[in-house]
Parts: C-alpha cells; sequence; structure tokens
C-alpha cells in the first residue's frame, strides 16, 4: 500500500478475497470513526473572505467524509480562495496588462523644453495579479478535490465500481 493513494472499497476494481474486504472496510470505518467533526465556525486567524467562504461549504461538507483532521486543508483552500479574490479584484481595477509611465520631452513654438508624463498600458507585461490568480486556482483545485468539493472527486466517493465481467479465452477468440 507505500506510495499509492488508498482507494475506497466502493471504488477498487480489484478483485478482493473476502478477508481482504473484511479487512478494507475495517479500515475505512476506522478512517473516520472517533474522529472530531469539522468545527462550524471559521477559525479567527482567516481572513474576512476565507471566513466566508469556510462558513459557505462548512455545511456541505457534513454530508462528506470529512473531519476536523482536515480542516488544515479546508484552511488552505479558503487561504487560496480569499487570495484569488484578491487577485481578481486587482485584475478589475488594473487591467490585464500593466501600465507603463515615461518622461516624453516637448519642445515648444518658443523653444522651450518640457517633460510630460505619458502613460500607456503595456501589452508586453502582464498584471502579476493574473499570475496569483493562476497559481491560487490551482492550489484552489487540488484543496476542492481532496476535500471531495469538485463534481470528479465527489463521483470518486460515491460511485460504485462497474462489474467487469471476466472474458474467456472463447470471448477474446471467438
Amino acid at each position: 500500500m507505500s506510495g499509492r493513494k488508498f482507494k475506497v472499497l466502493e471504488n477498487n476494481k480489484k478483485n478482493f478475497t473476502k478477508n481482504e474486504i473484511e479487512d478494507r472496510k475495517v479500515i475505512q470505518d476506522k478512517a473516520s470513526d472517533g474522529l472530531k467533526s469539522l468545527q462550524k465556525s471559521a477559525p479567527n486567524h482567516l481572513n474576512p473572505i476565507a471566513r466566508y467562504e469556510y462558513e459557505r461549504v462548512w455545511e456541505d461538507l457534513q454530508t462528506l467524509p470529512v473531519k476536523n483532521l482536515d480542516r488544515a486543508v479546508l484552511e488552505m483552500y479558503c487561504t487560496w480562495y480569499a487570495i484569488y479574490r484578491e487577485a481578481e479584484k486587482d485584475v478589475k481595477e488594473n487591467g490585464i496588462f500593466m501600465e507603463a509611465n515615461y518622461l516624453e520631452e516637448i519642445t515648444e513654438k518658443d523653444g522651450t523644453k518640457r517633460k510630460e508624463l505619458i502613460t500607456y498600458t503595456d501589452k508586453s507585461k502582464k498584471n502579476p495579479s493574473v499570475s496569483v490568480m493562476n497559481d491560487a486556482s490551482s492550489n484552489i483545485m487540488r484543496c476542492a478535490s481532496n476535500l471531495g468539493l469538485t463534481v470528479d472527486s465527489r463521483m470518486r466517493i460515491y460511485t460504485p465500481p462497474k462489474e467487469e465481467k471476466k472474458q474467456t479465452l472463447a470471448d477474446l477468440f471467438g
């Protein structure tokens, strides 16, 4: 078992013996049996956006096998969500590309020179918040998947395995 993720018995395609099935059921039951439930209130150290997200998903997490031991992953999810939202706000305010400034020297008709600050959008440099959003979205998806917050991860938890019919030599060669 070392090196591989443990699959829930119902989702495992391997053919187990009756003893292996019983052992796996015991392991699965012990994995969440006796563990404290996830606390309802968000931890105080989270910022307001992360606290709101924690409380938003808490109720739905009660239907999944998420326990207090998983709280660190939930806190990471909420923190990355807050980081994403802050970066998104910056992109909305400042755009995808950076603004650049340069001084342009202007010569007046009378021969005097003055410098004027010119601001333009530099399309060759993206706003650093775009990269922050990209990193945050990757981390959000990773944490969400570990917690069962994505459709795919919930399907892996709840989908019973398909019974595969063993092929005989007659099936293979007709």
